[in-house]
């Protein structure tokens, strides 16, 4: 295209980014990490419409047009066709704007920055770059020679030169111009221009011929395609399905872990940080700072032994609130943090392992590990609700399927929120001696409260800040039983009678805490999974098959929920979504080529390019993600399409010029190889960074070349660019083939009836004695 044309499609980019920002801005949509790939995601979009609107000045300026016509008449002339292809895009990603739930608000902001965004495009692509290309795009000769044999011109560039008498550089003069363009009107130059490019070069010689051999075997082109289709299917179940099939969100190095310590209930706060010093010393002996030397040269002060580690920090707190301690992070646990990713030695999941086999035996407490979650919060992915009357019974229930989660491979962490009872110092007031001194039940219980919590008996000033004043028992009285038994009581009378008078001190226990869920009484057991080597719902699905064959008391009922519940969920809107977004395409291409042989020639791609995704799943190694993955394949349908729209459309203009079925094909396949490839070209090249990690990080200046965003995003951008990528050879060869055949539906189904004809009479004569056959 040149430097020029390309500097205007290259333009495209900040405007449209300038108008997508503004509308976000306008939103009130923060540039969170979606927002951030999806921008991504659209930076090898935005310059589509903007290649064929330029190319197409370009070549009428070629042809003689002045600038300022050509813009206009080159833009009026591929309008429908852009915005069609564009309004494909769309269509394939505004069903997702409807996702419900927290996956949906976690999500939803891609479809809405990549409307936004292409959207922004497409005003850019209709009205800045045509008026650009108007002021920049120079009339100028680029070539004048002579003809050798019948004295013609070659081909000569540049209308508008009456203020030109010669070009010094090229030798053509102005009446050699005049000579050339004299007579020619927009149309005749748009006639021109729309001729079939010549097939010439060895690029466009040799994808000729191979069209021209699959348009002569067009059944056995489609059964290879087809065939390609299920054998990059059975690929990935081979090396990737069979043993990771599934994953609802793909795992990545964490950043961050949480050790939590799940102490005894009633358990004092020396006794916690005890507990605590314990898990400290596991993690780094004394927590003495080390100095450590990076991979990339340089070093840092970390507070163990292990390199990854950077920060370690110790929360200890008493909680009677048992629930609480089946949060993400217990209200008693020790945080770690984690270098970045491109100053880490290994992998912080080989950290992790480290650290779950130091503090595996340390007694006390139960100790877990939570890891720090990018994502939405969608729970442990084995959770499992038990629901029922008894909260003994439920919690014996608990007990078992903890026991039997245990025993799955690569299951850790594996934990219950049922409180037996908290301990409690119980004490039993005799009303009738109580009576005889003139106390209550109430004023006793007040007088222990007041003793153990305090009692704001007044306050003081000093300076401009008040202070109470509260009366109550030591702390080391608050601490022992045995001063209940000295504690002294008023009574109305103004005596003073001994506590052990009055009551008897015992030892009980308190009921836990119960939790209910749709008015059921509920004991939750969770569990954590390695997904670094098996995935989540694989671990789920096997602990699903186990609970089957547990027998379960009469009235209670056992329930897979949290992360289980979000992956169905997904799973079903996105299965809609995407059979929403293929009738919408479907649609919007009915009414571009008022045809539905067409449409459905076109929709063949996308069905057929999920051979690709699956193929690049396979080069990964990645399992077939919930999220990531099924928002990929939405997205590739709504990609794929745009190329098969230039050529079908293309293809019915030669027609309608009248050439051949044939030579249509083969002539439109021809002219728009360089803006098929370029406009996947430009896609791809858009997500290479985001699977390859490569970036630039612009705080230090420096390029990255790992990122902790492309472990989240790898799975979405293999699936476009490797599905893309078979698209585009689709689109090439596969898809014109199919045109061509159905096109010739008729005559084929003559030339079999034919023969099904000649095969039915051949016999006749031998079977009526004539002769042979």
């Amino acid at each position: 295209m040149g430097i020029k044309n390309a500097l205007l499609v290259s333009l495209a980019i900040p405007m449209s980014m300038l108008l997508s920002f503004t509308v976000l801005h306008f939103m009130g949509i923060t540039l969170n990490m979606v927002v951030l790939f999806s921008l991504t995601l659209a930076l090898g979009m935005l310059v589509d419409n903007a290649i064929v609107i330029v190319e197409n000045i370009h070549r009428f300026v070629e042809q003689g047009a002045s600038p300022a016509d050509a813009a206009m008449k080159a833009t009026s002339e591929v309008a429908w066709p852009v915005i069609g292809s564009t309004m494909t895009t769309l269509a394939a990603f505004s069903p997702m704007l409807f996702w419900p739930g927290i996956m949906g608000e976690f999500m939803g902001y891609l479809p809405m920055t990549l409307i936004i965004t292409l959207t922004s495009s497409l005003f850019v692509a209709l009205v800045i770059n045509p008026a650009l290309a108007s002021l920049l795009i120079k009339p100028g000769i680029k070539k004048c020679a002579k003809n050798q044999k019948n004295g013609k011109m070659d081909e000569i560039h540049a209308p508008g030169l009456s203020d030109m008498k010669t070009d010094p550089l090229n030798g053509c003069s102005r009446e050699e111009y005049a000579q050339y363009t004299e007579g020619k009107t927009m149309e005749d130059i748009s006639r021109d221009i729309n001729k079939p490019a010549e097939i010439k070069g060895f690029i466009l010689t040799s994808y000729s011929r191979m069209l021209s051999l699959a348009l002569t075997v067009p059944f056995t082109v489609m059964g290879v395609a087809f065939s390609l289709l299920v054998m990059m299917i059975q690929l990935w179940l081979i090396v990737v399905g069979l043993e990771k099939p599934v994953e609802f969100f793909p795992e990545i190095d964490p950043g961050g872990i949480y050790v939590n310590v799940d102490v005894p209930e009633g358990a004092d706060l020396d006794y916690i940080d005890t507990i605590l010093g314990r898990v400290e010393r596991a993690l780094g002996d004394d927590l003495a700072p080390r100095l450590h030397t990076l991979p990339g040269g340089g070093s840092f002060t970390g507070p163990s032994d292990m390199k990854n580690i950077k920060n370690i920090y110790t929360r200890a707190t008493i909680a009677s609130d048992g629930g609480s301690a089946f949060s993400a992070n217990t209200p008693n646990h020790v945080g770690l943090r984690f270098l970045d990713l491109e100053e880490r030695w290994r992998s912080t999941h080989d950290t992790v392992d480290e650290i779950r086999q130091r503090i595996m035996d340390i007694p006390g407490g139960k100790i877990t590990i939570a890891k720090e979650e990018d994502g939405p919060p969608t729970g442990a992915p084995i959770n499992i609700e038990v629901s029922g009357d008894d909260f003994e019974m439920l919690g014996e229930i608990a007990r078992k399927i903890r026991n039997i989660i245990s025993d799955l491979p690569h299951v850790h962490d594996v934990r219950d929120d049922f409180v037996e009872g908290i301990p409690s110092v119980q004490v039993s007031v005799d009303r009738q001696k109580a009576a005889l001194f003139g106390l209550t039940t109430d004023g006793i219980g007040y007088a222990l409260k007041s003793a153990y919590n305090g009692l704001e008996v007044s306050s003081f000033r000093e300076g401009s800040e008040d202070y109470d004043i509260t009366v109550q028992l030591g702390e080391e009285n608050r601490r022992v039983v045995d001063v209940l038994q000295e504690l002294m009581l008023p009574t109305p009378t103004g005596q003073m009678v001994p506590l052990s008078t009055l009551a008897t001190v015992s030892f009980t226990g308190s009921i836990g805490d119960i939790v209910r869920i749709n008015n059921e009484r509920v004991v939750t057991v969770k569990a954590n999974v390695d997904e670094n080597k098996v995935p989540g719902p694989v671990m789920r699905e096997q602990a699903e098959a186990m609970l089957h064959k547990f027998d379960l008391p009469p009235g209670y009922k056992v329930k897979f929920t949290g992360e289980f519940e979000f992956q169905q969920e997904s799973e079903e809107f996105l299965s809609k979504a995407f059979l929403v977004a293929l009738l919408l395409i479907f649609l919007i291409l009915v009414s571009m080529f008022n045809s539905v042989i067409q449409p459905f020639v076109i929709m063949t791609s996308v069905i057929l390019s999920l051979g690709g995704a699956f193929l690049g799943l396979t080069v990964f190694r990645s399992p077939f993600g919930i999220i990531m993955t099924g928002v990929g394949v939405i997205s590739l349908a709504g990609v794929v399409v745009n190329n098969a729209i230039v050529l079908i459309d293309y293809i019915n203009k030669l027609r309608q010029r009248g050439l051949e079925l044939r030579d249509a094909v083969v002539a439109a396949g021809a002219t728009r190889l360089r803006p098929v490839l370029l406009t996947a070209v430009t896609t791809i090249l858009g997500l290479i960074p985001m699977v390859s990690g490569v970036s630039y990080d612009f705080h230090h200046w420096t390029i990255s070349w790992v990122s902790e965003s492309s472990q989240w995003w790898r799975s979405m951008a293999v699936v476009v660019i490797f599905g893309l990528v078979v698209a585009t050879f689709l689109t090439l060869v596969v898809v014109p083939t199919l045109y061509y055949t159905l096109e010739r539906a008729g005559d084929i189904r003559r030339e079999l009836a034919l023969k099904v004809k000649k095969a039915y009479w051949k016999p006749y004569p031998w079977l009526a004695g004539d002769k042979a056959p």
